[in-house]
């Protein structure tokens, strides 16, 4: 891959070629993800599924467990739990649930930080990631979930554009929306914690919410907002690796830099346009 600029040739090493194809689907699928977080209100849920997936995969390096099955289920039970908090049936918001809980996941993944008597090298990485050091099988497992998590936004399509606008409604109208709710909370586990070990626990929420608040900025219409924060996502993770690379920076703070420049200047545009009609 190389960039043509006048006279000189920008060539990138075809040894990052597979952490771009990874930069790729990591943004795609957290920038989809984004699309439905961000309209139920409930962007806070990527902070709290991440920390999970962290404690999940510090606990199993603990106790000796597969690192990658771990996390993902833990993450997967506790998403879904979030399912049982019904609109109107408790007294508890769900933002404030999601609080609760993030806590909670925050102290167990300091405990378990504190209790690793080996090198905390490895663990501390979860925090910021290693997308740099990504293999070729883990390219395959993010992009496994990522097509599942497209499929199903395919499939269940109407129910989740009534379960974004209400789930009182939704249940009112014979919709199953504990059951879409439920899987499709169990699908942002499956995504926050196979791709947690590349973007990084303190990163990952911004592939989340900053492309898709761009894409609502810009754009009318559920499907041109999930289009828009889909490509968004895409634009963070490889235009960020892409800085990174050339000027020699941390990559993940590159990446959480460039998701936060597509919302700033999508901003500018809508009130540019605002101001022009």
């Amino acid at each position: 891959m190389s960039v043509l600029l006048g006279q000189f040739s920008l060539a990138i090493d075809p040894f990052f070629y597979t952490v771009i194809a990874a930069g790729a689907i990591a943004g795609a699928s957290c920038g989809l993800l984004g699309a439905y977080i961000v309209a139920l209100r409930l962007p806070f849920i990527g902070v709290f599924i991440s920390h999970t997936a962290m404690a999940g995969t510090i606990f199993a390096y603990l106790f000796g467990l597969n690192p990658t099955v771990g996390p993902v289920v833990v993450s997967t039970i506790a998403a879904m739990s979030l399912a049982g908090i019904r609109p109107g049936r408790s007294r508890l918001d769900p933002n404030v649930a999601l609080g609760i809980l993030f806590s909670l996941m925050l102290g167990l993944t300091f405990l378990g930080i504190g209790l690793t008597q080996d090198s905390r090298t490895e663990i501390l990485g979860l925090l910021w990631g290693s997308i740099l050091f990504v293999r070729g099988e883990s390219v395959v497992v993010i992009g496994v979930a990522a097509l599942a998590l497209a499929a199903f936004a395919i499939l269940f399509n109407k129910e989740l554009k009534v379960l974004l606008f209400s789930r009182t409604i939704a249940s009112a109208t014979g919709v199953h929306e504990t059951f879409v709710y439920a899987l499709f909370l169990g699908l942002c586990g499956i995504i926050l914690a196979v791709n947690l070990p590349l973007v990084g626990g303190l990163m990952i929420f911004s592939l989340i919410t900053n492309p898709a608040a761009a894409a609502y900025q810009i754009c009318r219409g559920h499907r041109a907002v999930v289009i828009a924060s889909t490509l968004f996502g895409v634009l963070s993770a490889v235009g960020g690796f892409i800085v990174s690379y050339y000027l020699n920076l941390p990559t993940g703070a590159c990446i959480v830099l460039t998701s936060a420049l597509v919302f700033a200047l999508a901003a500018l545009y809508r009130t540019a346009t605002a101001c022009v009609n």
